[in-house]
């Protein structure tokens, strides 16, 4: 008989609040030959200028000067102030404003000291007397992005909510510091520099030692210079995890504000912003998606005044590019190529990212708002930014666009007047317009991809839909999708080989709407001696979704950045209505667990399970005989009581093994993750039905998986050729 242990049944993470509920149309239309602009334009002593003329304003793009086709000045008049006592009555006060002016309060994840500091500055600026046009939201980015409480007037309220953002604890703590980089690096480049003596010794002739003290300085140095490159990683996947988190709740924020109408902005506390390289495109799609929305970010740097440069970090990375370059020249060819060697140039480029303020700055300038930072007092600012927000120029013009071709269009914005200075935004992507079109530029291509005909198939790709359980009337599924590395080109000399790929996947309904489109963008650089172990394994790309009941197509493909190549895969995903009481979702095959990174974003992804990571072969796996197979589910009972599962192989339509487990109870939301674990090897050679029958009181539901094994000597083939069909 087979035995199934039951390894875990651990609650899924809870799927994140969205934004409020859109209002209105796009205001920012630049799909419809028209870009709306907001200009705001100060004297010298930095006060509202209204009286400008059209004839005074110049609008450049891409350094070419484009027709005023709309101007206007808008204006929110504040309240009048509350008249004393013996005051005559004031004349009746005028109607509130039409379109409020939305400001989107949100807190970045903060130490102790940033998180009173950006209390006491926000609840100074919810406070704020006479400006009833103020309706204010609270959200907090962390490993999620959260809304703690949706556009409103009420004060208290939003006070309440930005006690609570305050509140939550920074996750920071686990990576090294300032301090453990400058020994290190100290140490690194000390033991560098007794080994190049050393060698420089050897090569002229310094006797018997010479080469003993060589090797031994040599080695010295390799180990220094391990512990910088942990420490450097260390460092550098916690800039990117912070960056993603940081960006893409800023994205969401962006791209859901387009539908609403009238002047938006978002006030960002922060202690820096982190862009590596590898987030450039997502930090200038952010302005984009701001610019197209009409909002402007005010960024508040929570660190208040600073006694040390903010450049200082990217100064010592500077420094160390330059040191290795030296060392480069000095060696003239005499000594083995390290991989700081090879990454010199790139870490001369990343450095002009790594001032964090200065990228909190960028991404002010860049939507027509500004940045607070360097003042224990950031009154004076944030009356700036309300008096930004009370009165501007709207300013329509026609960018005479000919193609939607994903490129940064820049626009500038010059007065003609004397005296007086605008502040407007920087430019926006040329995206195609659309709901469900294209969130970034690297899309472009590959939506031409999906439109050809016939579809692409340059190499081969897999995926797979696996369905789970009900969410408020529809049914949620996790697309996961394989690329053989082998196919890709991979580039570069040297030490290091560089690959780029990205992927698109649409979900559309049977009228051809989109319900669903994701995509990734994906750098990969690795080692010149790993190369040919990486090329055998496989990328993975997994997205979560539900959709209602009913019959859809899954498009995806996979676009070789570097050879220009793409691939193509569609099917069709037919959604049954769920099952009331009982349910099961599709029964996977586990390919590996992977440990979730400390840190990571929150998922509601159900192949995240607990502090494990689900990877689901994609298609039919075999095995070799004596190999352990893994099978995953998740059980949903809508009522408490002991529920049943029952796990039944068969092979050439003959039952060879049964095995009867009771679950555990289900969790909050009546969800029971499983994962059992078969032996195999008392299985003779053939293909093997896995059926999987769950059971509670007299409600009964089955689901069946496939897999086989190999005869002896024969290797496994882990997706066969033409598998991958949802």
């Amino acid at each position: 008989m087979l035995l199934a242990s039951v390894l875990s049944a651990v609650a899924l993470a809870a799927a994140p609040q969205a934004p409020p509920k859109p209002e209105a149309a796009p205001v920012f239309p630049s799909g419809t030959q028209a870009v709306v602009l907001d200009v705001v334009a100060r004297d010298k002593k930095g006060r509202t200028v209204s009286d400008l003329r059209p004839e005074e304003i110049e609008v450049l793009e891409e350094g070419k000067p484009k027709a005023i086709i709309g101007f206007r000045f808008v204006e929110r008049a504040p309240s009048p102030p509350a008249a004393a006592p013996d005051t005559p009555a004031p004349a009746p006060a005028a109607p509130a404003p039409r379109h409020p002016t939305l400001v989107t309060l949100v807190f970045d994840s903060l130490g102790q000291q940033g998180r009173a500091f950006a209390r006491n500055a926000a609840l100074d600026l919810v406070r704020t007397e006479g400006r009833p046009d103020l309706l204010f939201s609270v959200f907090h980015v962390g490993n999620r992005l959260r809304l703690l409480q949706q556009f409103t007037s009420d004060r208290e309220a939003v006070a309440a909510a930005v006690d609570r953002a305050c509140s939550v604890l920074d996750p920071r703590g686990i990576v090294p510091g300032a301090e453990t980089t400058e020994r290190v690096t100290a140490a690194a480049g000390a033991a560098a520099d007794r080994a190049q003596a050393a060698d420089d010794a050897a090569m002229g002739g310094g006797g018997a030692a010479a080469g003993p003290a060589a090797g031994q300085a040599a080695a010295e140095a390799a180990m220094a210079n391990m512990e910088l490159r942990a420490v450097e990683m260390a460092q550098n996947l916690e800039r990117s995890q912070r960056g993603n988190a940081s960006l893409f709740g800023l994205f969401a924020l962006a791209r859901q504000q387009q539908r609403l109408a009238g002047r938006k902005a978002i006030v960002y506390f922060s202690e820096g912003l982190e862009v590596p390289n590898q987030l450039e495109p997502l930090y200038r799609s952010v302005v984009s998606e701001a610019n197209r929305a009409n909002l402007s970010v005010y960024s508040v740097d929570a660190r208040g005044l600073l006694t040390t440069s903010g450049n200082e970090a990217a100064r010592r990375d500077l420094l160390k590019s330059m040191e290795t370059v030296r060392r480069q020249v000095q060696s003239r060819g005499g000594r083995a190529v390290t991989r700081e060697d090879v990454l010199a140039g790139e870490v001369a480029e990343d450095v002009i990212t790594q001032n964090v303020q200065g990228m909190l700055g960028a991404l002010s300038e860049s939507t027509g708002g500004r940045l607070i930072a360097n003042s224990n007092d950031v009154r004076t600012g944030l009356d700036h930014a309300l008096a930004d927000m009370a009165g501007y120029y709207e300013v329509t013009y026609d960018p005479q666009l000919t193609a939607f071709d994903g490129s940064f269009r820049r626009v500038s914005v010059k007065v003609k007047r004397p005296g007086v200075s605008v502040q407007s935004r920087e430019g926006y992507f040329a995206l195609p317009p659309g709901e469900g079109s294209v969130d970034f530029p690297w899309e472009l291509p590959l939506l031409k991809a999906l439109k050809s005909s016939p579809p692409p198939r340059d190499f081969e790709t897999h995926a797979g839909a696996y369905r789970f359980g009900p969410e408020r009337g529809e049914v949620r599924h996790t697309l996961v999708a394989e690329v053989p590395l082998a196919g890709l080109s991979f580039e570069g000399r040297g030490a290091t080989r560089k690959a780029h790929f990205s992927v698109l996947a649409v979900v559309r309904d049977a009228q051809g709407a989109v319900r669903e489109h994701f995509s990734q963008d994906s750098p990969v650089e690795v080692p010149e001696k790993n190369l040919e172990a990486l090329r055998q394994g496989n990328a993975v790309f997994s997205r979560s979704f539900t959709v209602p009941p009913g019959r859809y197509s899954v498009e995806l493909v996979v676009l070789d950045q570097g050879a220009k190549r793409a691939s193509v895969r569609k099917s069709v995903l037919v959604v049954a209505p769920p099952r009331p009481g009982l349910a099961l979702s599709s029964l996977a095959v586990v390919k590996r667990m992977e440990p979730v990174p400390e840190g990571a974003l929150e998922s509601s992804d159900p192949l995240r399970n607990g502090a494990n990571r689900i990877v689901p072969f994609v298609g039919e796996p075999t095995f070799q005989a004596g190999e352990t197979v893994s099978l995953f589910l998740v059980a949903y009972a809508a009522s408490t009581g002991a529920a049943g599962l029952t796990l039944e192989f068969s092979r050439d339509g003959a039952v060879v093994g049964r095995s009867s487990v009771e679950l555990p109870p289900p969790d909050s939301l009546g969800r029971i993750p499983y994962v059992a674990s078969v032996p195999t090897l008392s299985l003779a050679p053939g293909r093997y039905e896995v059926s999987v029958v769950a059971h509670l009181g007299d409600a009964a539901v089955r689901e069946r998986t496939f897999f086989t094994i190999a005869p002896e000597g024969t290797p496994a083939q882990r997706v066969p050729e033409g598998s991958g069909q949802p």
